[in-house]
């Protein structure tokens, strides 16, 4: 892993990043993070639709905008870490587009924190890459592996659960595949995706943006899971939040 220069900033900046990290599952577990989209929406606010395409299309700019030193001519590494993270974004912002079927508003809070997050992470993440990794190793290998998995499973999960809302708005239990075993798969593949995008940057930064994804994504699933029971009284005891058989 790539440790920063522990200057008085870089310590201020990661130390801050780990008690972001540590203290977000927590806050999202018991409804305190704020972040009031999808099952858990307000009354008002602007059309979620608007919302998702704002908060992930602002860290495109943020990463490109980093990455501006080396994209001229960047080292193999460098072009792979940029391209799996604008690839996620810009992937996210065309489902928003044209897959996704939403049914409320996102408050105009969470957009601007969900992608003021989303775009420091970018820019962190592009900024790091101006000092990447000398060559491609076996855990770089992994990360494109990982990454390609988590970004295909995910796009697979999300159209699954657009499908169940052609003929209705209404939330439906889901059905099929993971959906079995867990109401989330697709935050397990963005999960895996991220750990891609950190095998190839290995830098520590990135890996506390991975520890933020995966401390918020499962708090958010234990929320989904318990939203899913209290809704649908005939939802299936077993199934879990986003890790089959365990959590």
């Amino acid at each position: 892993m790539i440790l920063p220069a522990w200057t008085t900033g870089n310590t201020i900046l990661y130390g801050f990043l780990a008690m972001v990290a540590i203290s977000v599952g927590p806050l999202e577990y018991f409804g305190q993070a704020m972040m009031a989209y999808s099952k858990f929406r307000p009354a008002s606010g602007i059309t979620t639709r608007t919302g998702m395409v704002i908060l992930y299309a602002a860290p495109l700019v943020a990463l490109v905008i980093s990455a501006l030193p080396y994209l001229s001519n960047p080292t193999t590494i460098q072009l792979m870490v940029f391209a799996s993270v604008f690839i996620h974004f810009a992937k996210r912002v065309l489902e928003a587009l044209f897959l996704h079927k939403y049914s409320g508003p996102i408050s105009i809070f969470t957009t601007l924190m969900i992608a003021s997050f989303y775009s420091f992470a970018a820019f962190l993440i592009g900024y790091l890459n101006r000092t990447p990794l000398q060559a491609m190793d076996a855990w770089s290998y992994l990360g494109v592996i990982l990454f390609i998995v988590g970004i295909i499973g995910n796009f697979n999960q999300h159209k699954a659960l657009a499908d169940l809302r052609k003929d209705s708005m209404e939330y439906q239990i889901p059905r099929g595949g993971l959906f079995e075993y867990v109401v989330c798969p697709h935050y397990l593949f963005e999960i895996i995706a991220w750990t891609g995008i950190f095998l190839l940057s290995s830098h520590l930064g990135t890996f506390l943006v991975l520890a933020f994804i995966i401390a918020y994504l499962s708090a958010r699933s234990i929320r989904t899971l318990a939203w899913y029971r209290e809704k649908f009284k005939d939802f299936p005891k077993n199934r879990k939040g986003i890790v089959p058989f365990i959590l």
